[in-house]
């Protein structure tokens, strides 16, 4: 490890990350004889605390009489008592796409739930006037693309490749589809489950310039900069080694902003340290395991 890097890793292990928070808590308020909202829909890391307001609750999780062995199974995944000594539980949502029960067992017919959103979305592109819109569009694995043809707009395709691809290879015309884009087929939708930067065309009209890109960006955990699924010094030392050493530039830029402000730099390593070694703050989502990064900037994470 060169003198400067010792010497950079030194000073920001002195500095202290701002305190941030990205996981949201929700409230479930409990009355005498009901529960508000009886339904929520969080994202996975989210809490729901339930809170007392009146009369005495058993809260669990399932729904009345569910399948033992399954999340519908009564108090499979929590349990606790709601009253005046037990004011408040609190319960973490970690598991994507999933719905999950609970109930007041002193009363049953009180039932609610909670869906945890999956991470995956799907995003539109416009066939019209000889233009995919827009041409380009970042997914992430598992998102799905929708193509959507404009009525009484002339017959066009979907087909991935180039004109003129070379067989074998991603670039070969319709090696992953070729779907014709007309009103009696008006909508194409395609999951795609690798990254890759994938190159499409519609047939007819590619002379008049009709091609489009989808940039299937790779998931990733936040902080993890040498891209190992820990977070550990030494990705703090590979953060800095880009910032002041000059080392390549990383493929996943995006796994490097600790923060997540749309900026790789020094307050990155800084957050991650803080968080490896002074109890500040976890790594803005997606964290603790891989995957999108939805908020809106510059930087990808590319295969």
């Amino acid at each position: 490890m060169s003198a400067k890097l010792v010497m950079t890793l030194c000073l920001v292990t002195t500095l202290v990350a701002s305190p941030l928070s990205w996981a949201e808590d929700h409230v479930v308020n409990f009355f005498a004889s009901a529960f508000l909202p009886t339904s929520l829909t969080i994202e996975a890391g989210d809490t729901v605390t339930w809170n007392w307001i009146d009369g005495d609750h058993n809260l669990n999780s399932g729904i009345p009489g569910g399948a033992p062995g399954t999340n519908d199974e009564p108090g499979a995944l929590f349990s606790a008592i709601i009253n005046a000594q037990n004011p408040s539980f609190t319960h973490t949502f970690n598991d994507m796409g999933q719905i999950i029960g609970f109930f007041d067992a002193n009363n049953p017919v009180q039932v609610g739930s909670i869906t945890v959103l999956d991470d995956t979305l799907t995003f539109e592109v416009g066939v019209v006037d000889n233009a995919y819109i827009p041409p380009l569009i970042e997914v992430f694995e598992g998102d799905r693309v929708r193509w959507v043809h404009e009525p009484m707009e002339m017959l066009h395709t979907v087909t991935s490749g180039v004109a003129g691809g070379l067989p074998g290879t991603i670039e070969e015309p319709g090696a992953l589809f070729d779907e014709e884009s007309s009103d009696l087929n008006p909508i194409f939708e395609y999951t795609f489950n690798d990254p890759m930067e994938l190159p499409y065309f519609c047939i007819p009209h590619v002379t008049f310039g009709m091609t489009g890109t989808v940039v299937i960006q790779d998931r990733f955990i936040r902080g993890d900069s040498d891209r190992d699924g820990t977070l550990t010094i030494g990705d703090a030392i590979s953060s800095l080694s880009f910032l002041f050493l000059g080392t390549a530039t990383p493929n996943c830029l995006d796994a490097l902003d600790t923060d997540d402000d749309g900026q790789v730099n020094i307050a990155d390593p800084v957050a991650l340290l803080g968080y490896l070694f002074t109890s500040a703050p976890a790594p803005a989502m997606p964290f603790p395991s891989e995957g999108p990064d939805r908020t809106t900037d510059d930087l990808l994470c590319l295969p």
